[in-house]
């Protein structure tokens, strides 16, 4: 009889906030946030979509910059309103340009029929519904303002947030309405509407629901997810994926803080629908948009996927949420982050079957990714130590380099040089309790033989359970080596494992040595073309490996 999967739970803010990322994953996070201390980021730049005092890009969605401006640097700055130049200037002027509505942005009498914005004079901007920016933009600031006050503890923060919260409220009747749905239906503003902009609200309803304990948040939060499933806003494919994941992670969070299955099972079926129905690219991520052909990525949708994964662990305890989020994050994300550091869009290139690889970088985008993809990393700091709920032993999902602690465990990884075809790492593990502390390390999909060794090199006997091998640290702590052999393994291009002899040729396959996707580069920093497409594209990374790519790779440089 299959064992039930075990649940654990995640470090809390100040573990999170005192954990370093090392390695690869660090150097991500650490590029990333000095990008974000760029010039180009400063206090006019970040308030524009509020006050309205320069024109630039996406002022109309206010209080989308701002918003996640607030939540990266609360969540990175360590509680220090100083972290970032212009922060002490936005936690003063946010409130500042809040609506006596509750919502940011233009006054809008949301019970009047769709007013749209002028499109450009050139055609490059079609007509957008003032509305439904707005909602957009109220959305990430939410989540925004309750990052800020967890931080600080700026009470006027948290009052933005409780007027917020009570927008979404007052405006039900106007917004969640049969006739609403029909007349931006009739429109064709379907991504500038309902599905990208007004439910990914539900995030910031349910957060204000946690540090508040008011019902009618949560409430208001269930509505809505009922209201998207019932007019069908939350069917493939679709416009906008970072909205969609927005929405798929207000779920989980709804079912964390409900315990109603039906929120998991609506989850559950978004989730599959992406994944059997080839939304999810070979390396991990997801288009800009859920349409299938669509030729870029982008980096608020890597950073959505990874989040949205860790926490279906956390709910659920399927390892298979880890499997997914340890393909996006060693993969699709690294690949989305550009020169400057930042996180943006990638040329996404196809042959007949489907993705068949990247081309160049396409664009940053200032305006959102930066941010969010700063902020998954974020995120993930606190996944990467986690407890069962009676503290029995700690679990450790992730084999990178990173330190840590629970408060009665610290742990230590790095990796070490392996011979090839393996990956070893450095466990150091010291106890803060008087009893000894045991240790899980996930096995991971890809995984061969694993062996296990004491400090000085002796082989230890090896006790696994399902994907879980366990170490006991005794009460001083110890240090381990763990060794595991990554054979080159081959799959299509929807993760599904083939044989050597299964008829691959056809349609291509897939080359995968641990959690990286194998393909074709020349040197460290600068990847060559490989290959030209036929609608004449280039090639920089390729995911379609036929016989002529696999022995190339033979002379270049794994990625």
């Amino acid at each position: 009889m299959e064992k039930e999967n075990r649940t654990f739970c995640p470090l809390d803010r100040k573990n999170a906030g005192d954990t370093i990322l090392k390695g690869s994953i660090g150097e991500m996070e650490q590029r990333i946030l000095k990008r974000l201390q760029g010039p180009e980021f400063n206090e006019q730049f970040l308030i524009a979509d509020l006050d309205f005092n320069q024109e630039r890009w996406f002022t109309n969605y206010s209080g989308d910059i701002s918003g996640r401006f607030l939540e990266i640097m609360s969540l990175a700055g360590k509680s220090d309103p100083d972290y970032h130049s212009a922060l002490s200037f936005m936690l003063k002027k946010v409130p500042e340009n809040q609506r006596d509505a509750g919502h940011f942005g233009i006054p809008v009498d949301w019970s009047q029929p769709i007013d749209y914005e002028k499109p450009t004079a050139d055609g490059s901007r079609p007509p957008v519904p003032r509305m439904m920016p707005i909602l957009w933009g109220s959305s990430r600031i939410f989540t925004g303002l309750i990052e800020a006050y967890l931080s600080f503890g700026d009470e006027k923060m948290l009052a933005c947030a409780r007027k917020l919260g009570d927008f979404y409220l007052h405006t039900e009747e106007e917004l969640a309405s049969s006739l609403r749905v029909e007349e931006y239906r009739a429109t064709g503003t379907y991504a500038a509407g309902y599905a990208t902009c007004y439910f990914p609200g539900m995030e910031g309803l349910v957060r204000l629901y946690e540090v508040t304990g008011e019902e009618k948040y949560l409430r208001q939060a269930q509505k809505m997810a009922d209201f998207r499933q019932e007019y069908q806003f939350d069917r493939l494919p679709i416009e906008h994926t970072h909205g969609y994941l927005c929405c798929v992670y207000s779920l989980l969070l709804i079912y964390k803080e409900s315990r109603e299955k039906k929120w998991l099972v609506m989850a559950e079926k978004n989730w599959k629908d992406l994944v059997e129905g080839g939304y999810v690219m070979p390396g991990g991520g997801l288009l800009e948009k859920g349409i299938p052909g669509f030729n870029r990525d982008e980096g608020c949708s890597q950073a959505d996927w990874l989040r949205v994964n860790l926490l279906f662990f956390e709910l659920t305890g399927d390892a298979v949420y880890l499997d997914m989020a340890e393909r996006v994050l060693h993969n699709q994300l690294k690949i989305n982050q550009c020169e400057t550091g930042g996180f943006g869009h990638r040329r996404v290139l196809y042959d007949e079957f489907g993705v068949a690889g990247y081309g160049t970088y396409d664009e940053e985008a200032l305006w959102c990714c930066d941010f969010h993809g700063a902020m998954t990393l974020q995120n993930l700091k606190k996944y990467v130590l986690m407890e069962e709920k009676d503290k029995s032993f700690v679990y450790i999902p992730f084999l990178f380099d990173f330190e840590a602690e629970t408060g009665e465990l610290s742990v230590r990884i790095e990796e070490m040089k392996a011979p090839s075809g393996h990956r070893r790492w450095k466990i150091e593990i010291r106890v803060n309790a008087e009893e000894k502390r045991s240790i899980a390390i996930r096995i991971p999909d890809w995984a061969g033989l694993i062996s296990l060794y004491d400090g000085e090199g002796n082989a230890l006997t090896v006790e696994k359970e399902r994907n879980m091998l366990y170490i006991s640290t005794g009460k001083e702590g110890a240090a381990y080596i763990c060794d595991i052999i990554c054979p080159v393994y081959m799959e299509d291009r929807h993760f599904h494992k083939l044989c050597p002899e299964q008829a691959a040729e056809e349609k291509g396959f897939v080359l995968r040595q641990g959690s990286d996707l194998l393909a074709v580069r020349n040197g460290e920093k600068e990847p060559v073309i490989l290959e030209r497409l036929a609608d004449d594209r280039e090639a920089v990374y390729i995911f379609r490996c036929l016989p002529s790519a696999v022995k190339s790779s033979q002379s270049g440089q794994v990625q």
